[in-house]
């Protein structure tokens, strides 16, 4: 699926008076829709006069691979008088991008028949930066009265051009010539035979060809051979790699989980992007070089040792009900008593904890999975806090209290269909939930940790809508129906992974972006299943058909998109999670302006 477009972009501003008096169609038909996106979907702007409300002040940048944008509209008046257009751009940075080219005249009647018209965003080359652009167009019923008027505001990422290679080839004979760069090569190869001594022999110029076709031969004969090399190294150097990190997802430890995310995070983390760009670039460079540094056999280390330094003794622990249980986990609410003589008073808790019945393997990977979130002091992050080991006893966990508990619970708790719901979530609330989950991924990837089960199950929410994200501790037993085996003997939650760590266990932060896509949805659709319908053995070939999963029903375009950009088959075509904050931030604002 190709990477988000800036059509989704479109910002619709009415001003003076509504479209319901002027019969306007403005869209994105089936067609461009499924172009950008895979998506299978005509994107109503304007229909039957009617502004879509979700289509705000919403500032989509449109990514360097993206040059136009078609749009189709169609005015539905049935008779006289026509509908009028005017048509205007503004550019903040004249020198990186020319005046946008419509393939319309500036000025005219919008068609009774349904057309298209296309806009093209030429970059000048000149620069690598972000160009505001502003598409105005007026429209009216008489063309000096009654105008309606649309602002279309985009920020075109342009990157900068090498014209060295231009340079070289404008030299003053080619002027001469015209400049006329389709005869360049044979101007060039002709003037190179003529460069010859005045009293050289007519006959020396056989000799001079033979030459030099010995020479291009013997050339292209050396480069046959080091592509060739070049090609057996790389396949060599990416089944070793493959191999060492299929090694590394095998283990349970906190080290080794960090050892493979650090295998596959860029150079340019989230933190070091242009805000602001669902762009779709080359981002970083290859892991290898990493994936040789890590190759040093390290011992990995016993969760039992990290969790040590962070030990409470049993006796300032005390539960409470449970809140949640599963097979052999169970979580408590409780209070972490003061120590004596000290003057901290007793603090709320969560609690966990694994009955005695667990295995040996199910306690390391539960206490391996905990060490994840220890020592990270972060807004948006549940980190541990504390833990009780012992050998006569099950291991407890302590985490923060929060009031509302589990992300996914309180969701699904803000049903319309629970009576008993205090929250019903406006879009603008959903919006502020999801930025600050992107605040806490980022954290982590800061911190080299790649988190690679990302859901509302693995996040708990506050009163005040702050939302956590915590570790996957238990999960797998707390919310069986969410993880699946695909034969393998490891349940995982297939449908929250991207195609890469479905098929090939390649974790990476693009990896967590598909995740939070599906994050995303799960907010909007209060914690519905994603995917109920499809098998888990099908979910790797169905994505990479292009389905994804469906807009729901109250779900804003601007939005959905969002969603969509996250779900691309190749993951050097997702956005960074900068570039995702900057648009949720966006959008927050502008949804704020209607409130």
């Amino acid at each position: 699926m190709t990477p988000l477009s800036a059509s989704f972009g479109l910002i619709l501003i009415l001003w003076i008076i509504p479209f319901s008096e002027q019969n306007l169609n403005l869209y994105l038909d089936e067609k461009e829709t499924s172009r950008l996106l895979g998506i299978q979907a005509e994107l109503y702007y304007v229909r039957n006069g009617i502004l879509n409300k979700y289509a705000l002040s919403f500032n989509m940048p449109i990514p360097p691979q993206i040059d136009s944008i078609f749009f189709t509209w169609q005015n539905l008046r049935p008779k006289p008088p026509d509908m009028f257009y005017k048509m205007r751009f503004k550019v903040s940075n004249p020198t990186a991008m020319d005046m946008p080219r419509p393939s319309i005249p500036p000025d005219g009647t919008v068609p009774t028949s349904l057309s298209t018209f296309k806009i093209q965003f030429p970059c000048t080359g000149a620069f690598t930066t972000e160009v505001d652009v502003n598409i105005q167009m007026n429209i009216s019923i008489f063309s000096a009265s009654n105008v309606t008027v649309l602002n279309f505001r985009r920020k075109k990422f342009c990157t900068k051009v090498d014209t060295h290679l231009f340079k070289e080839l404008s030299t003053p004979s080619l002027h001469n010539h015209h400049s006329n760069l389709s005869l360049s090569h044979n101007m060039i190869s002709n003037r190179e035979y003529d460069r010859r001594p005045v009293d050289q022999p007519e006959d020396s110029s056989g000799s001079t060809h033979i030459f030099y076709i010995a020479v291009g031969c013997a050339c292209a004969f050396i480069i046959l051979v080091a592509l060739a090399v070049a090609v057996y190294y790389v396949n060599s150097q990416k089944s070793t790699s493959r191999a060492y990190a299929e090694r590394i997802s095998d283990t349970s430890s906190s080290q080794a989980l960090t050892q493979q995310t650090q295998s596959f995070l860029r150079a340019d983390t989230p933190n070091k992007s242009i805000g602001g760009s669902l762009r779709s670039y080359p981002r970083g460079i290859s892991p290898i070089p990493e994936l040789r540094q890590q190759v040093q056999p390290t011992a990995p280390i016993d969760p039992y040792v990290m969790l040590q330094e962070i030990a409470i003794d049993r006796s300032r622990i005390s539960l409470s009900e449970i809140i949640m249980e599963g097979t052999f986990g169970k979580v408590y609410c409780g209070t972490l008593l003061s120590e004596e003589d000290s003057e901290i008073a007793d603090q709320e808790i969560f609690v966990k904890t694994i009955t005695e019945q667990a295995r040996s393997d199910q306690v390391h990977v539960f206490l391996a999975e905990s060490c994840l979130m220890k020592g990270i002091p972060h807004p948006n992050i549940h980190p541990v806090i504390g833990a009780c080991l012992g050998d006569k006893y099950p291991p407890y966990i302590l985490y923060p209290y929060t009031t509302e508990g589990n992300l996914k619970k309180f969701l699904q708790k803000c049903r319309i269909s629970d009576c008993n719901s205090h929250y019903s979530l406006s879009t603008q609330q959903i919006v502020y939930m999801a930025i600050q989950v992107i605040r806490g991924i980022q954290f982590l990837h800061r911190k080299k940790i790649v988190h690679k089960d990302i859901a509302a199950r693995n996040c708990v929410v506050e009163s005040d809508l702050i939302v956590k994200l915590t570790d996957n501790s238990l999960a797998r037993d707390l919310f069986p129906g969410d993880y699946n085996c695909l034969g393998d003997n490891e349940n995982r939650p297939v449908k929250w992974l991207s195609t890469e760590a479905i098929t090939e266990r390649r974790f990476s932060p693009a990896s967590d972006v598909w995740s939070f896509g599906v994050v995303l949805w799960e907010l909007v659709t209060l914690a519905q299943q994603p995917y109920s319908d499809i098998d888990p053995f099908e979910m790797a070939v169905y994505l990479h058909e292009g389905y994804r999963l469906a807009q729901p029903p109250n779900c804003p375009d601007e939005l959905y998109s969002v969603m969509a950009c996250c779900w691309a088959v190749n993951a050097e075509e997702r956005p960074k999670f900068s570039q995702l904050l900057a648009c949720l931030q966006d959008f927050y604002t502008a949804l704020g302006r209607f409130i």
